[in-house]
């Protein structure tokens, strides 16, 4: 009885989490469309005054953003599949778990691909800055500044440490 129990409380909170993923990267997709380039813009804008950016590092920030951007969609496109397939797998009180965990397995490997993306992106952007620059973004970094730039406190979860530390 206690392992059913734990069970239907896994399935309950992979389901959730799935949700609130999902919900989460709709209202991101639903401010990106209503105000042009959305949150990322906002951030490059933010990094560029903070940091002084110049012209040419801005664009590349922004080429950088986007390609995270286009993984991201991509990614998301995946994790709303392996959702269905957790659906299907457990709709009407049916359970396979060897289906289930195969599903959450993947899951927990696409999240683990956005984590890396997004300090593999931390780490590019950060070695376009020069060494003033790199010393500012450091002191945002330790402060928690960069978090309370556009989209509010946590609003970009938290950083990895800059490269070489």
């Amino acid at each position: 009885m206690k392992n059913r129990i734990l069970i239907i409380a896994s399935i309950a909170a992979l389901v959730i989490g799935a949700t609130v993923f999902a919900v989460a990267h709709g209202l991101q997709e639903k401010h990106e469309r209503g105000r042009g380039e959305g949150p990322r813009g906002d951030m490059v804008e933010h990094m560029s005054r903070e940091l002084n950016l110049t012209d040419a590092q801005k664009e590349q920030v922004k080429a950088i953003f986007e390609a995270q951007r286009l993984a991201g969609e991509e990614r998301h496109a995946k994790l709303e599949d392996i959702h269905k397939q957790i659906d299907a797998a457990t709709a009407n009180g049916q359970f396979d778990e060897t289906a289930v965990r195969t599903l959450a397995n993947q899951q927990a490997q696409l999240m683990a691909d956005e984590i890396v993306d997004h300090a593999r992106m931390h780490s590019k952007i950060y070695g376009l800055l020069t060494a003033e620059q790199r010393t500012k973004a450091d002191q945002m970094m330790k402060s928690g500044e960069h978090r309370r730039g556009p989209g509010g406190p946590g609003h970009h979860g938290p950083p990895p440490p800059p490269p070489g530390q």
